[in-house]
């Protein structure tokens, strides 16, 4: 039974197929490994399906005794790179057909379909077999999600959305009734908890003082996130409070590298010294070992769904000072746990954190965040979602005789 819950599971031994078309550890895929003990315990086996190719989530995954799956799985690019979408295309109808006959051959009973826009498990899915599609974030234009939505809605048993913000922003899924279901990624509450322990060792090895006053980030390094706010708002405030420091906690991956040294480029114009007032880490999966050396979190991004890294640093008792996007003001309490700020405005990112520097107001603000990051994105609550959510599409698409 899952916590939580008290009345038994209305279905026994169910296989669920997890589709994510990136190999590279992210939300989605610490979702997938978060869960899945829960799912167990509720009668739920649950594989994860994932590109080939380099990236870290598959060996993550099985890390956490999770099965996973690998086999060619194009993912929709940016639009601008037609050659990529035009080789997704191709071999759209090979890929999907691979995929049908893996969720034949293993007996899946549920394909859970990880994001708008690469439909492969859901277009797989044989007859019979229920269709769980998540909408995870907000990305795509509107144009995009309007054409794509009557297939989300004719192909699904089951839609799940990243926040009821996320459900608004994708046309007829508030329309959905019981077949909608929200929820708040999983975060571990015992690896993110404050402990001044962690925190003195994390600032020992990221080169900090004890006393310093630290903003921080934590997002891979890719476009989406904008760190180029990041680093103007870090010039600003330095202006202002010349003792805060700077840190992103970011992986570089190969086809990002030169995002990077734009980053890096940019900090030193605006005479941010690298190793001293900002300081850039890859973090590989210890976000939970070197997040505490921070005292207030900044995501900068341009998009976003409810994004882990939020409920991490509220579970570390850090304000936490966002762009208002996605589904960010369904976890941030305005004034009260942190602030939410306009796109690509460093000087009202700065503004927003002035008030976090105080000491007190930073306690008060981090206690509140532990509170609603217990209420909001514990692994039970998110695993409680998902059962119910694969629960209802078995129902929905029983097993044939």
């Amino acid at each position: 039974m899952v916590p939580g819950r008290s009345e038994p599971l209305v279905i026994h031994r169910v296989r669920a197929l997890s589709v994510v078309h990136y190999p590279v550890f992210g939300g989605p895929q610490n979702s997938n490994m978060r869960i899945a003990p829960l799912l167990r315990e509720a009668g739920i086996e649950l594989t994860v399906l994932l590109p080939e190719g380099p990236g870290d989530a598959a060996g993550h995954i099985r890390a956490g005794g999770v099965d996973v799956v690998t086999m060619q799985l194009d993912r929709v690019r940016s639009f601008t790179n037609v050659p990529a979408n035009l080789r997704l295309l191709a071999r759209l109808r090979g890929q999907v057909s691979a995929v049908r006959s893996l969720i034949r051959k293993r007996g899946f009973d549920v394909v859970v379909v990880n994001g708008l826009l690469n439909p492969h498990g859901a277009l797989a899915a044989p007859a019979g077999t229920g269709v769980v599609w998540q909408l995870l974030d907000m990305y795509q234009p509107q144009v995009v999600r309007r054409a794509l939505m009557p297939l989300v809605l004719r192909r699904s048993d089951v839609v799940m959305t990243a926040g009821m913000e996320v459900a608004a922003a994708h046309p007829g899924a508030l329309e959905l009734g019981d077949r909608l279901i929200s929820f708040f990624p999983p975060v571990d509450l015992d690896d993110f908890t404050p402990s001044p322990e962690r925190r003195a060792a994390a600032r020992r090895e990221l080169g900090l003082e004890p006393d310093d006053v630290v903003v921080g980030n934590v997002s891979n390094l890719t476009p989406v996130k904008d760190h180029l706010t990041f680093i103007r708002a870090a010039a600003q405030l330095r202006q202002i409070r010349p003792d805060v420091r700077f840190v992103i906690l970011g992986n570089v991956w190969e086809h990002r590298s030169g995002y990077a040294d734009k980053l890096l480029r940019e900090a030193g114009s605006l005479g941010l010294e690298l190793d001293r007032s900002l300081i850039v880490r890859e973090p590989g999966n210890r976000v939970a070992e070197l997040a505490p050396a921070f005292d207030v979190f900044w995501l900068t991004s341009v998009s976003e769904g409810l994004p882990t890294v939020v409920g991490e640093a509220m579970a570390l008792e850090l304000p936490v000072v966002s762009t208002d996007v996605g589904a960010v003001r369904e976890a941030v309490d305005e004034g009260v746990t942190g602030a939410l700020v306009p796109v690509g405005d460093p000087a009202a990112l700065v503004e927003a954190t002035l008030a976090f520097l105080d000491a007190d107001q930073r306690r008060s603000a981090g206690q509140e965040g532990r509170r609603r990051a217990g209420e909001l994105y514990s692994i039970e609550a998110c695993a409680a979602r998902h059962v119910e959510a694969i629960e209802r599409a078995a129902a929905r698409a029983p097993r044939p005789k």
